[in-house]
C-alpha cells in the first residue's frame, strides 16, 4: 500500500471537502439473522471509514431495530418499501458523505487488509470507477465463490475464478467486463451524477447491466482478487444456498431481466449478428421452462417486456447515447454461464454441452463482423 494510500484512510478532509475515508454503505432486507456477523466485522475496522451506513429496503422483520440496539454508531436510512437491490444502492450513493463508497450485501463480511487494497487498486488505476474484492465462501473460506465477473455475450454474467482454492488464486489486479455487487468500492466523483442502478430490475442482474454499461461508456472495471471479503447465505427466500433450488421468483426476474439487459444494452448490428444464436438460446430456454413447469414465470416476463416497451425503447436510446466502445470490446465467448442445478439430469448435461460447443463455434465467425 503506497503512503497516499494509507493518507486517504486515516487523514480527515480539509472543511468543506468530502471526507478522506470511505463511507460504508451496507444495503439490507429482512437481514435480522445475517446482520450481526457482517456488521460486527465491519466494526472492527470502523476506524478506516467516515461514517457507517445502512440502507433499510422496508424490511418487515426486526432487523432496524437489531441495529440500531447493537449497532448505534451505524446510521440507518430506511426507505418505505423494498425497491430491490439497486434502489437500495442508489439510495446509499446520495446519502453518503464521502465520494468513495464501499457497498455491501447484508450477508458479506469484510476481511482485514481489503478496504486498503480496493483503495489502492483505484488509485493506480484513475480511469477505473469500481474494483471488486474476491468474494469467498463464508462457510469455506478456503475457496472462493468469486473474483471479478465477464459479460458472455448470450446476455450472462460469467464468474471468473469461480470456486476456485483460495490459496490457488491468480491475485493480479485485472481490469474485467463486468460488476458483481455483492461488495464493491466505487469512486462517486468518476460515475457521474446520473442514477447508477437501473432500479426497473429489481432483483437479479442489476449488478450485471450497472458493470456493462460503465464498460460501454469507456470507464474500467477492476477485480482485486488480493482483497477479500466472505459471502454468507445471501437473500432471504431468494439466494439458492438457502432454499436449495430456484424460487419462482428468481426464475421471473432472471428470464426477465436478461431480456431487458440484451434490449437495452446491445447495439442493433450486434443483436442481428447474433439473432441466430440468441434465438437457438431461447428455444433452450423454453423447453427448460416447459420441462420444469415455469411457463407462468416465463409468460410474466414476456407481458412485462411487452407492457414497457415504451419506456425500455426510451431507456435504449439514452444507454446507447452514452456509448464509447463497441459491443465486441465488452462481450466474450466461453461456456454458457448456466448453474449445476439447471442440468442435474443426464440429457440435461448432454444439451448444456451440445449448446456450449454451439455458442463457442458461432461467436468465432460472428465477433468479426461486430
Amino acid at each position: 500500500m503506497t503512503s497516499d494510500t494509507r493518507s486517504q484512510l486515516t487523514d480527515s478532509a480539509t472543511p468543506g471537502s468530502s471526507p478522506a475515508r470511505p463511507s460504508f454503505c451496507m444495503i439490507n432486507y429482512n437481514g435480522e439473522a445475517v446482520l450481526r456477523e457482517a456488521l460486527g466485522a465491519a466494526m472492527r475496522q470502523a476506524h478506516l471509514f467516515c461514517e457507517m451506513l445502512l440502507v433499510d429496503n422496508g424490511s418487515s422483520d426486526g432487523s432496524v431495530a437489531l441495529v440500531e440496539r447493537e449497532f448505534p454508531a451505524v446510521r440507518v436510512v430506511r426507505l418505505p418499501e423494498n425497491g430491490g437491490a439497486g434502489a437500495a444502492r442508489n439510495a446509499g450513493f446520495r446519502e453518503a458523505r464521502s465520494d468513495l463508497i464501499l457497498c455491501l450485501d447484508n450477508d458479506v463480511a469484510v476481511a482485514e487488509g481489503c478496504l486498503e487494497q480496493l483503495v489502492e487498486a483505484l488509485e493506480r488505476n484513475p480511469g477505473a470507477v469500481v474494483a471488486m474484492p474476491a468474494v469467498v465462501y463464508a462457510h469455506r473460506r478456503e475457496v472462493i465463490q468469486y473474483a471479478g465477473a465477464g459479460s458472455h455475450y448470450l446476455g450472462l454474467m460469467t464468474l471468473h475464478q469461480q470456486d476456485r482454492p483460495l490459496a490457488a488464486a491468480d491475485r493480479t489486479v485485472r481490469k474485467v467486463a463486468s460488476v458483481v455487487t455483492c461488495a464493491f468500492l466505487v469512486d462517486r466523483l468518476r460515475l457521474g451524477d446520473a442514477a447508477p442502478f437501473d432500479e426497473a430490475f429489481f432483483y437479479q442482474m442489476e449488478d450485471h447491466d450497472f458493470g456493462v454499461r460503465l464498460r460501454a461508456r469507456g470507464l474500467e472495471v477492476l477485480a482485486v482478487p488480493g482483497a477479500v471479503v466472505f459471502h454468507g447465505k445471501g437473500t432471504e427466500g431468494m439466494s439458492i444456498r438457502q432454499t436449495g433450488d430456484y424460487s419462482s421468483a428468481r426464475v421471473y426476474y432472471l428470464i426477465r431481466n436478461r431480456w431487458l439487459f440484451l434490449l437495452k444494452n446491445y447495439g442493433g448490428r450486434t443483436l442481428l449478428v447474433l439473432a441466430p444464436m440468441l434465438l437457438v438460446y431461447e428455444t433452450v430456454q423454453l423447453a427448460m421452462v416447459l420441462k420444469k413447469g415455469w411457463t407462468a414465470e416465463w409468460a410474466r416476463a414476456g407481458r412485462w417486456i411487452l407492457g414497457h416497451r415504451r419506456q425500455i425503447a426510451a431507456e435504449r436510446r439514452r444507454v446507447q447515447g452514452l456509448r464509447a466502445l463497441p459491443d465486441r470490446t465488452l462481450l466474450e465467448n466461453g461456456p454458457v454461464p448456466f448453474r449445476d442445478e439447471l442440468a442435474r439430469g443426464r440429457l440435461e448435461r448432454l444439451g448444456r454441452r451440445a449448446l456450449d460447443a454451439m455458442a463457442t463455434a458461432y461467436w468465432k465467425g460472428a465477433v468479426r463482423l461486430l
